[in-house]
């Protein structure tokens, strides 16, 4: 572990523990015994938690053309790991300690670049499961909530030294903490226990160079979160407003999933209507 994040966890710790009700229905996911209807008993423990499930599951990030009105046809209909994401996205609020503007934007910026993640999967070009894409978008960011939650003040001014300067998240977290989000990230992964291929992803997101020594599934998957994030970047989510200058396409992440110079209008269109679609809805 680098010398300044191992100090940096010694200090504060803990790391963010994934919420509750997720914790359990990952459990439930992995189980081949259980059933829908212990998948469904545990989702309305949380009646509000419930109600979000069925928002999502209603809305054109699935456009089903009949109205989902039960937890149990959603599940019936979603799958078991579909319905485990949206859980994990609905419940992610409670992985912040407080939560004003720099948290509903970090929480907003994961929750559409989710949704974004997963729609992309849909481009004939890119070679990835909806499943795996989402939660990819969900969770690239984890070392974001970890550094906010332990050091709140210091994580402003990073927050502030991109926004007013312009300098990646990256470039100001290095120079107020002397490592990144990434590198925390991937720590709080591993406590999580999420698979290695999403820790991968949680670490490499804006390390382009380390694509070429992924195997093929790594690589494809970290490659649609680089781009994921930066289509929600170009767009102003999670910003104060739309980063024009920026071009995913710059990325060699963007050659990656097989995408060229001809697709950016589409697939920026395509991002444009799920950020739109997606706004609120795990509120």
């Amino acid at each position: 572990m680098d010398s300044k994040l191992d100090q940096f966890v010694s200090r504060i710790g803990d790391l963010p523990s994934v919420p509750a009700v997720a914790a359990t229905v990952i459990t439930l996911v992995e189980d081949p015994n259980a059933s829908g209807e212990d998948l469904r008993a545990v989702i309305e423990r949380d009646p509000a938690l419930a109600a979000r499930i069925l928002k999502v599951a209603n809305s054109s990030l699935f456009g089903f053309s009949r109205r989902i009105e039960t937890l149990r046809h959603a599940i019936s209909l979603l799958g078991f790991r579909t319905v485990k994401n949206l859980v994990l996205g609905a419940s992610m609020k409670e992985t912040f300690k407080r939560f004003g503007l720099t948290e509903r934007l970090l929480w907003e910026h994961a929750t559409q670049a989710a949704a974004v993640a997963a729609r992309l999967t849909d481009h004939p070009a890119i070679d990835v499961e909806r499943e795996e894409a989402f939660t990819a978008g969900l969770l690239h960011d984890l070392g974001k909530i970890a550094l906010d939650n332990a050091a709140p003040d210091d994580y402003s001014r990073a927050v502030a030294r991109a926004y007013n300067d312009g300098v990646s998240f990256v470039d100001a977290e290095r120079e107020i903490f002397g490592f990144d989000h990434t590198q925390l990230g991937a720590l709080v992964a591993e406590k999580w226990k999420l698979p290695p291929r999403l820790e991968t992803v949680i670490r490499l997101h804006h390390t382009p160079e380390a694509l070429d020594g992924l195997c093929v599934e790594d690589r494809r998957l970290t490659a649609l979160a680089s781009v994921a994030t930066a289509l929600c970047t170009r767009l102003g989510v999670g910003r104060r407003a739309p980063v024009e200058s920026f071009d995913p396409r710059t990325l060699p992440a963007w050659s990656v999933l097989g995408l060229g110079d001809e697709d950016f209008d589409g697939v920026l269109e395509m991002a444009s209507s799920v950020v739109k679609d997606s706004e609120g809805l795990f509120g």
